[in-house]
Parts: C-alpha cells; sequence; structure tokens
C-alpha cells in the first residue's frame, strides 16, 4: 500500500509539473501575441503619421484649414515621384519608427497595388514581402490618380518581439528549471532513502542471525556442563568448554566489526605506518588459505612481478585488506576457486590484481559494492555470511594509505579487484 501511495504522488506530481509547463507554453505564446499586436498598432500609428505629414508639407497653410488631413488632392498630371519627396519619405520613416521604438532594420516601398510596380524606397529583394505585408498605409488621400501603397517589412520582427518578453521566458525557465530540480532530486532522496532501509534492514537481519547462531551454540554446550554426570566425562567437558570458547571468540569477532563501523565513518581510525614488504604478507596470506582451497578443491596462483614492492603502509590493515578480497573470491566461488594474485609496478605505484572465477558482480552492484552495509544479492539472505563491511573497510584503508581501487567483474566470469599503492 505503501508502494502504490509513493507511486500516486509521483504521478500527481508529474501531472503537475507537465501542467505547469503547458501553462507555461500558453502563456509565452499569449504573450508572444500581444506583443506582435502592439508592434503591429505602432507600425500602423507611424505609417499613418508619415502619410499624413506628407500630406501636410504638400498643402499650403490655407488648405489646411478648408481640407481635412484625409480629403484627396488633385496635383494636376503631376507624377507621383514628384509630389513625394524620397529623402523626405527616408526622414520621416526613421524619425517615427525610432519615436515607437520599432525596429531600426527595415525595407519599405512605394507601389502601385494594381500592377504591382514599384517606384520609391530600398525595397530591392523584398518585393514580395512588401506586395503581401500587412504593415502598409493608402496614399490616396496624397494621389487619387492611381492606387499607390506605402509598404514596410522588418526582418527582425521576431527578434524583436522575443527580445522584449526574453526577460520573462528566461525568469520562467529558471524557476520550471529549479522545480523539476527540486522534485527530481526529492525523488531520487526518496528512493536513496528507501534504499538505505531496505540495506539497513537487511544488515539487522543478517546480524541477527551471525549473533543467534554463537549464542545458541553457547547456551546449548552451557547447558550440557550444568549436568551432573558430565564432570563424569573430563573430554566432554573440555570440549564443551572449547565450544563455548570458539564461539565466544566468534561473537566477539562480529561484534568487533559492527562497532568498527562508526570507527571507518568517523575516520577516527589512526594509521601506523612502518616499511612493509608486500610480497611477503601475499604468501603468508596464500599459505594461510591453503587448506581452505584444498578443501574446496581450489588453489591460488601468484604471480609477483613487482620489483619494487616494499610501501610505507600499516601492516595490520594491509594485510586484513588482503584477507577480505581473498575471503570473498572463496565466499563467491560456488566450487573449485581458482584465484589469481599479480603484482606489477606503474608510475610510480605498486599495483596489486586479485581475481577469481566466482559468480561474478552485476554493473548495476558495482557501482555500490564499496557502500557501507551493502551486500551484492545471491538469492538467498543468508547464504554468504558477513554484515557488508568488508569491501567498505577495504576501500576507506586503501584511500587512507594514498591508493585506490577498482572493479572489473563480469556476471558468471569472475571479479577482479585492483589496488594501487604508492611505493616506499
Amino acid at each position: 500500500m505503501k508502494k502504490r501511495r509513493v507511486s500516486l504522488f509521483i504521478a500527481i506530481a508529474v501531472f503537475a509539473i507537465l501542467g505547469i509547463i503547458l501553462t507555461q507554453f500558453f502563456w509565452v505564446r499569449d504573450a508572444h501575441q500581444l506583443r506582435e499586436e502592439f508592434f503591429d498598432q505602432r507600425a500602423k500609428v507611424a505609417l499613418k503619421s508619415v502619410s499624413t505629414q506628407i500630406l501636410d508639407a504638400q498643402i499650403d497653410s490655407s488648405a489646411k484649414y478648408l481640407l481635412s488631413p484625409c480629403d484627396t488632392l488633385a496635383f494636376g498630371n503631376k507624377d507621383i515621384r514628384e509630389i513625394i519627396d524620397a529623402k523626405l519619405l527616408d526622414s520621416l520613416l526613421m524619425f517615427e519608427f525610432n519615436c515607437l521604438e520599432l525596429d531600426k532594420e527595415y525595407f519599405y516601398g512605394v507601389f502601385n497595388e494594381r500592377d504591382s510596380a514599384f517606384i520609391l524606397g530600398p525595397y530591392e529583394g523584398y518585393e514580395a514581402d512588401l506586395l503581401s505585408s500587412k504593415h502598409r498605409v493608402s496614399l490616396t488621400c496624397i494621389y487619387k490618380e492611381d492606387v499607390f501603397y506605402l509598404g514596410v517589412v522588418f526582418p527582425g520582427k521576431e527578434v524583436q518581439i522575443m527580445q522584449e518578453i526574453m526577460f520573462m521566458i528566461v525568469l520562467s525557465l529558471v524557476f520550471l528549471f529549479i522545480l523539476i530540480f527540486s522534485f527530481y532530486k526529492v525523488i531520487r532522496l526518496m528512493y536513496r532513502q528507501k534504499k538505505l532501509s531496505e540495506i539497513k534492514s537487511d544488515f539487522i537481519n543478517n546480524m541477527t542471525h551471525e549473533f543467534k547462531t554463537p549464542i545458541a551454540t553457547i547456551s546449548l554446550s552451557s547447558e550440557m556442563l550444568l549436568k551432573s554426570d558430565v564432570n563424569e566425562f573430563p573430554y566432554k567437558t573440555r570440549r564443551y568448554a572449547s565450544v563455548i570458547f570458539d564461539e565466544n571468540a566468534r561473537l566477539q569477532k562480529q561484534v568487533d566489526q559492527v562497532l568498527q563501523l562508526s570507527v571507518l565513518e568517523k575516520g577516527e581510525f589512526k594509521l601506523k605506518l612502518k616499511d612493509v614488504d608486500v610480497h611477503r604478507i601475499i604468501r603468508k596470506m596464500a599459505e594461510h588459505f591453503s587448506a581452505k582451497m584444498i578443501r574446496k578443491g581450489g588453489e591460488i596462483k601468484l604471480h609477483l612481478q613487482a620489483e619494487q614492492h616494499q610501501l610505507r603502509a600499516d601492516k595490520t590493515h594491509l594485510t586484513n585488506i588482503i584477507v577480505n578480497l581473498i575471503d570473498n573470491a572463496l565466499k563467491y566461488t560456488p566450487e573449485k576457486p581458482l584465484i589469481n594474485i599479480s603484482t606489477r609496478n606503474d608510475k610510480g605505484m605498486l599495483v596489486l590484481s586479485i581475481s577469481d572465477n566466482g559468480i561474478g558482480i552485476s554493473p548495476e552492484n558495482q557501482k555500490h559494492i564499496f557502500k557501507k552495509l551493502f551486500r551484492v544479492p545471491t538469492g538467498n539472505i543468508h547464504d554468504v555470511k558477513g554484515f557488508g563491511l568488508g569491501l567498505f573497510y577495504v576501500k576507506t584503508m586503501v584511500e587512507a594509505q594514498g591508493g585506490n581501487i577498482t572493479v572489473k567483474s563480469e556476471l558468471n566470469k569472475g571479479s577482479n579487484f585492483i589496488i594501487s599503492l604508492p611505493v616506499k
């Protein structure tokens, strides 16, 4: 139910964000249309003003009192080029467009609508645009002998309109981006918290299981020691006491692992650096695991080729790093494990590689294996013992000693852990 509720919440939030995006789209479209209409109105006012001023320039002061601005005038057989002064027209257009803050880049022309013939203006290359332009004014008030129009085109009209509303668009996009980014972060954090909760739950289950076994064994052995007849068989007393001792040591080791987590997180550990021979530690650990390898029918092969194998490192932690990696290789190799341990030098670093032929790690899990409490799923939660602290400890200790660790792995083909540490 909780999962369905979360999915419903996400669906509603996504729907709301899409609604906001759609609303913003319509708002920008309407704002663009309003700005375009406003631009067209300013252009219309400018052209009307220009035609009126040209008319005023052609009539004398006495005619101004007898004629309205839109009365037509007859100028005999004069050509329209003689009535409209090209320089005056150009200066009037420039003045009016500047006053009304229209685009400075424009082309205009005076043309005959009947035969589409142009007679005035810088119209070359824009004839078709001028003939279909909605920015035009009739010159019938000035010249009634034929149907002439003054038309204007603004190539940068869209750019000017977008510049006028750009601030609002950018501001809207910024807030929309912040909203989407915040939503993404919240969802990601929610899933991360869910994953962390699952990991912690898995850790508690594993810890309970791991603690339960030695406690049950100790309890049973103690119960056997309390029986009256056990003292008659000294070897039984020693055996039960040995079991209690071993299980207590195992329990103590598990408790130490759990306590080690907080130490690693806080970085409160102290390294005891001294000269260490890595090859010597590797050979010793290979011998330590030889009995387990024989029981499982496997072997450890050493390829120690590094000429410089002396490090300035913490011997205890370096040993634990190698032990953890070999132990993991054994745990995750079902049968006949083959572990290859090799060393080499590369650019002032000692490169240690520990590979196996185990079950491998999926690409998805490779991103998480060095995180605390993370355990690679194996189908059965108790199939492989541990708390998910081994690789977290390994990575922390390697980096604390100035090195780094990477992993290469394929499912059902094995894994290869590569550690680089600075040489002495």
